[in-house]
């Protein structure tokens, strides 16, 4: 698997235009999964969403093993905040 050269502003708005096209409209008036983890193949726009950010990431790399994933957090601007490092 070669990984891509893509900037993390691009990563990030792919990661949410899959979202709004094909995640929120499988929600079905459920609310909106607010701090979950979604995984997304740059190639495919396969996704999976989860509570855990690994669970979600190994879902989707069990499915498509030469997948390039992006992963994000549903309603934040980063998925992890480091203080002190």
């Amino acid at each position: 698997m070669a990984l891509r050269e893509i900037s993390p502003e691009d990563a990030e708005a792919f990661g949410k235009s899959v979202y709004e096209r094909k995640v929120r409209p499988t929600l079905n008036g459920v609310a909106e999964p607010v701090g979950c983890f979604l995984s997304v193949d740059l190639d495919t726009e396969d996704w999976e969403l989860d509570e855990n950010h690994a669970k979600a990431a190994l879902r989707l790399l069990d499915r498509r093993p030469d997948a390039d994933v992006y992963t994000f957090r549903v309603g934040y601007p980063a998925a992890y905040v480091s203080f002190g490092l």
